[in-house]
């Protein structure tokens, strides 16, 4: 029996769309919802497919491993802890991998994939995965947490929800996650009193931060900006850093 999931959480990752980018609030589910997704994905499959969860370092692939191990009735699988793999009953393989190594997860025909904490991940990662899934025209789910805009995951985000064919955006926050009852409020209040603002606007409301480096705001600078004059200089600055 597939594990409940609230609505807007079911939403973004059992969707029709081939690739879905989820953009959303820590401890929102999104991890949580992609293992019952890829789990699926695996019991549907066939012996000898390969299905992947790929994460930023092989560390957290571990951990993603474990949970789902511990998560599904042991006499449905065979698990090798050395590899990172669980093998079910149908001969379908799930593979944990980390993406510190990108060169690494080229070669293999993957059948559905999913590309957690994404914006901590290389973008080399994205462009192998995504050639492991074209003779197969395998399913993504690619999620994290926003991490600023000057990354492959909030560009490809972009791409997703302007609408491009075949793609789904959503955005969950921490708000999303308490109307479904996985959060309670205390605690995101807490969270919003002990964390800077930019932080907690990244990692509970799912909003890029200016950059780190520009005290002003990003809209400070976007006043500055005129059209180019033709007029011969009378003074410059040099930005030597």
């Amino acid at each position: 029996h597939r594990p409940w999931l609230y609505k807007k959480q079911f939403d973004a990752i059992f969707c029709d769309e081939r690739y879905s980018v989820i953009e959303a609030s820590t401890k929102s589910g999104k991890t949580v919802g992609c293992m019952v997704w890829i789990t699926e994905k695996v019991l549907a499959g066939k012996e000898g497919q390969n299905f992947w969860w790929i994460a930023p370092i092989y560390g957290t692939a571990e951990i993603a491993y474990r949970r789902l191990k511990n998560a599904v009735p042991k006499e449905l699988y065979t698990a090798n802890g050395s590899a990172l793999t669980i093998t079910f009953l149908n001969g379908a393989t799930l593979w944990f991998k980390g993406g510190d190594k990108p060169d690494s997860l080229y070669g293999e025909d993957v059948y559905a994939a999913v590309i957690d904490e994404a914006s901590r991940c290389k973008e080399e990662v994205w462009h192998a995965v995504r050639s492991t899934l074209t003779a197969t025209r395998g399913h993504i789910r690619i999620i994290g947490n926003v991490k600023g805009r000057k990354n492959w995951a909030y560009q490809l985000a972009r791409k997703a929800e302007s609408g491009v064919p075949n793609w789904r955006f959503s955005k969950i926050t921490a708000h999303d996650a308490i109307e479904g009852g996985v959060l309670e409020d205390d605690e995101i209040r807490e969270a919003k009193r002990d964390l800077p603002d930019q932080i907690f606007k990244e990692l509970y409301l799912a909003e890029p931060s200016d950059d780190q480096g520009n005290p002003f705001g990003i809209d400070a600078i976007y006043k500055c900006v005129a059209p180019m004059s033709n007029k011969e200089p009378v003074c410059w600055g040099w930005d030597l850093a």
